[in-house]
């Protein structure tokens, strides 16, 4: 990523990931917001983008000859179910869904279909 222009938007994970880890010579170009980040690499105003895999699938479904491909992780993200915690059934139902969903595969197609990326390996864990 040296000598290279990468876009994020300001304040997001992956603003901040980026800030500690690229090179000096690396060029971090801040917007406003998702939609301005990629119009940004779209045009070509920079050489790479940093977003999470929901914003480049957007990017590559607006234009597939530009589709963004993943170089470096800078983040592994989970997502959280929150629940009441007086819930036990709730939970227990909760957590056999997601045993279910891991097992047959079911999560992993919901993951490529919504965000065109495999569940990460070590999701379940």
């Amino acid at each position: 990523m040296a000598d290279k222009t990468i876009g994020v938007t300001r304040g997001a994970v992956e603003d901040m990931e980026l800030s500690e880890i690229a090179p000096d010579s690396t060029t971090v170009q801040r917007f406003e917001d998702n939609a301005t980040t990629i119009s940004a690499f779209l045009s070509g105003q920079v050489d790479y983008v940093a977003t999470g895999n929901v914003v480049a699938a957007e990017i590559a479904e607006r234009n597939s000859e530009r589709a963004p491909s993943l170089v470096y992780q800078l983040k592994d993200s989970p997502c959280y179910v929150g629940m009441n915690k007086n819930e036990p059934a709730l939970m227990e139902e909760v957590n056999r869904l997601i045993a279910q969903g891991l097992e047959d595969g079911t999560l992993n197609e919901l993951s490529q279909r919504w965000f065109s990326a495999d569940l990460p390996e070590n999701f379940g864990s």
